[in-house]
């Protein structure tokens, strides 16, 4: 009988085979492999919250949520209240400027009755062109209006208070003295008895002659009612 012959493989096809089994392997160990990261991904995501959404609506800060609040204690001021016009300054939360001058008034009986005329200290402008005999009798405008300055930064203890809640309290008398003018202003005002006078004497004021005098509420022990807003004490 003919002898059969023996099939052998060559190096070559080996190596193919081997190399087809190496890559299954390593397609069978990325798909677990990822199949495991997926795993721990999704269980670490179930235990951690949620970022919070955005509504679109701020949320509230408790610090800045009103409280009615009644304080009581001295009130301090950072920065003098201070009138930079006139040079005036005083160590107290609220200045106040009252001003004044020496105007004709018109005094007249009933409808066609004769007018009177006489000059005396009046706040605010006198409208002399609505008088029934103007000559003689016009009034200057007024150089200055009244005004309120508030210091820097009121405080009563560890409370920036609103300088609004301080309106009703009692205002004293501030004589202003020469030597705090500036300057400039030394020779356009006279000080007398605390007041400033420009245009005129004080003693023999003439039409037109301004008269400026000055009211503090004092930096003193107060008591507030208002709201509370964090380190704030304001209007309710």
């Amino acid at each position: 009988m003919p002898r059969k012959r023996k099939q052998t493989v060559s190096p070559g096809r080996i190596a193919a085979i081997v190399v087809l089994i190496l890559l299954i392997i390593a397609a069978v160990w990325a798909w677990q492999h990822r199949a495991r990261m997926q795993s721990v991904v999704s269980s670490v995501s179930k235990e951690l919250p949620l970022p919070p959404q955005n509504t679109g609506t701020p949320q509230a800060n408790p610090d800045a949520v009103p409280t009615p609040a009644k304080v009581n204690g001295k009130l301090s001021v950072r920065r003098p209240a201070r009138d930079a016009q006139l040079g005036v300054a005083a160590d107290a939360p609220i200045l106040l400027r009252v001003v004044e001058m020496y105007q004709w008034h018109e005094r007249c009986e009933l409808t066609g009755g004769s007018c009177a005329y006489e000059a005396s200290w009046s706040s605010g402008h006198v409208d002399s062109s609505k008088f029934r005999v103007q000559a003689g009798h016009q009034n200057p405008p007024t150089p200055f209006a009244d005004a309120r300055f508030v210091a820097g930064e009121i405080r009563l203890g560890d409370l920036i208070v609103d300088p609004k809640l301080l309106d009703g309290q009692v205002a004293v008398d501030f004589p202003v003295k020469a030597s705090a003018l500036p300057p400039n202003l030394e020779a356009t005002f006279s000080v007398v008895n605390g007041a400033l006078y420009a245009g005129g004497d004080a003693a023999h004021p003439q039409v037109g002659t301004v008269r400026v005098r000055y009211r503090v509420v004092p930096a003193g022990e107060v008591e507030l009612s208002g709201v509370r807003r964090g380190n704030k004490l304001e209007l309710k």
